[in-house]
């Protein structure tokens, strides 16, 4: 039965998962993702990257990642079998990383499960594990190969272990400390940001096991060391890390601390409101369990050293990204919480997993288009009107992937539905979003990346700032569109861009042939574009 609950879990989350149909990566996933697909196709750690890539460095003929290895290692394999079928080109590395960590967060949940089922029935485990890897930034960090999925993964082996030691019932207990100590070094390997607390798993492992001291040094030192000779390497020292920290901590504080737990933007307890009976249950235990307390201590140590990062947002995420690598710590005790207040826990994760998917079907970086590269970025974070989650819920926009298959290559079209449609033929500047009226022939009207509510205009100030929406009819589609604009601007349609010079205020009609459900963008191909009114009339 307990591995039954196993693999069903699994089953189920990697489900969830997969269903937007697409990937939500960033620069550094970027980074990870070519390094594993590099490879599979060049036996080498070097990429191909443009010059002022953040997230690599240059490297013998080439750039390197400035992340930690082993990510791409674990991901080589899944590269591997994914490039039988499809290229790995830039469209299939990015499907490629979606997938593999979609199946690791998957096997490490249904690794939880097996492990809650030696506590509780597996109906309860299963329930645990799968509301901790959709209620949890274990979802959100599983949309493209962030390290956190591997992080996780060998977090949960070595908590696993770990409890197998604590025990002491449990034979052997030599097997289940080496077990134990290179799981978590792999973890802190995989990830420098997990070392503390890692180290704090590794402290209780060597007290609870000092019969086997050697065989825990030598399991924990082998990931260490790997990662030493790879930092030499590339590097020029074993303690030289690819990204750099001069100048990055302790700016932040003491706002880092309750913006991690209570921030609209970023906070634990706002994105997975059930951690409140995580928290609850670790600390109940704690009084009596020497081994739930030094699970506490490791979330305290955690968070507490996440919030001596100056970036302890984490750039470019929806949600607390930085705080996945303690989820399975946190949420341990997770099954006994459930037993003792079923209804209370369950309602705040299921809370929890809608605010999940609500990411998972609407992130697509705007959020941080509009706030995090402004100067208003600090009081975006702390905004409870404006914050990424009531903004997604404004903005009213799903977004849905399908694979298309070409031979060998693998595509995900996305395609953009907005929840609240209102269909017309004119399309004008409002307050918070477009105002559409007129006869419906478009639908699905929606602004893009950076695009924004300006003064009355819909404002649009790089390439890929947009104004969107879909047709209804088919037919030759006349565009008139006002504005003001010294640049160019752009109507992307099926058939690919028509474009106009403009100079100061302008009032040009732009044509375009579409079908019905064809998607119609209006954007400045160069300049800043301040769009006053679009009207459109369909011929045959």
């Amino acid at each position: 039965m307990s591995r039954r609950a196993a693999f069903w879990t699994f089953l189920v989350v990697l489900t969830l998962l997969l269903a937007n149909g697409r990937a939500i990566g960033s620069g550094d996933t970027n980074a990870v993702e070519r390094t594993a697909a590099s490879l599979v196709r060049n036996r080498s750690f070097l990429i191909e990257s443009p010059a002022d890539d953040p997230f690599t460095r240059p490297a013998g003929a080439g750039r390197i990642s400035i992340y930690p290895p082993l990510t791409a290692v674990v991901a080589a394999p899944f590269f591997a079998l994914f490039s039988v079928f499809f290229d790995l080109d830039p469209s299939g590395i990015q499907i490629a990383g979606k997938i593999t960590a979609a199946l690791l967060s998957s096997l490490a949940m249904g690794l939880l499960a097996l492990i809650f089922s030696r506590r509780v029935l597996p109906q309860r485990a299963f329930e645990a594990a799968v509301l901790i890897g959709i209620g949890t930034s274990i979802y959100s960090t599983s949309q493209a190969l962030w390290q956190h999925p591997v992080v996780v993964l060998f977090v949960v082996i070595g908590l696993g272990a770990l409890e197998d030691v604590a025990a002491r019932a449990r034979i052997p207990t030599r097997r289940s400390a080496v077990i134990a100590a290179l799981a978590i070094s792999l973890a802190a390997a995989a990830r420098p940001a997990a070392i503390p607390m890692c180290a704090v798993l590794i402290a209780f492992l060597v007290t609870r096991a000092r019969d086997h001291i050697a065989a825990i040094a030598v399991a924990a030192g082998l990931p260490a060391l790997a990662v030493a000779a790879y930092n030499q390497i590339w590097f020029g020292a074993p303690w030289n890390f690819g990204a750099t920290t001069t100048g990055r901590f302790m700016a932040a504080l003491p706002e880092s601390v309750p913006g991690l737990l209570i921030s609209p933007a970023r906070g634990l307890l706002v994105f997975t409101p059930f951690a409140v009976f995580a928290f609850w249950s670790l600390m109940t235990r704690a009084r009596i369990n020497p081994f739930a307390r030094t699970l506490l201590i490791a979330v305290l140590v955690h968070v507490g050293f996440v919030a001596c990062w100056n970036e302890w947002h984490g750039g470019e995420s929806f949600g607390p990204r930085l705080l996945t690598d303690m989820v399975p710590v946190l949420f341990f005790f997770l099954p006994e919480a459930l037993f003792s207040q079923a209804s209370a826990v369950t309602t705040l994760a299921l809370v929890s997993a809608a605010i999940q998917f609500l990411g998972g079907w609407t992130y697509d970086y705007r959020w941080e288009r509009l706030h995090q590269r402004g100067k208003e970025f600090d009081q975006a974070l702390w905004s409870w009107k404006d914050g990424p989650i009531p903004f997604a819920v404004r903005e009213g926009v799903a977004i849905q992937g399908v694979p298309d298959v070409d031979g060998r290559k693998l595509r995900l079209r996305l395609h953009r539905f907005v929840l609240t449609d209102v269909a017309g033929s004119t399309i004008e500047g409002g307050s918070e979003t477009p105002r559409v009226s007129g006869a419906p022939l478009f639908s699905d009207v929606h602004l893009e990346r950076g695009a924004r509510m300006e003064a009355g205009f819909v404002r649009m100030t790089h390439p890929s700032d947009a104004l969107a929406f879909r047709a209804t009819r088919d037919g030759l589609l006349a565009l008139r569109i006002s504005g003001r604009l010294d640049g160019l601007i752009a109507v992307d349609g099926p058939a690919g861009a028509t474009e106009q010079p403009t100079n100061g205020p302008f009032d040009t009609i732009l044509s375009v042939r579409v079908k019905t459900g064809d998607v119609i963008a209006i954007r400045a191909a160069r300049g800043d574009l301040r769009l006053a009114r679009i009207e459109g009339n369909l011929s045959r």
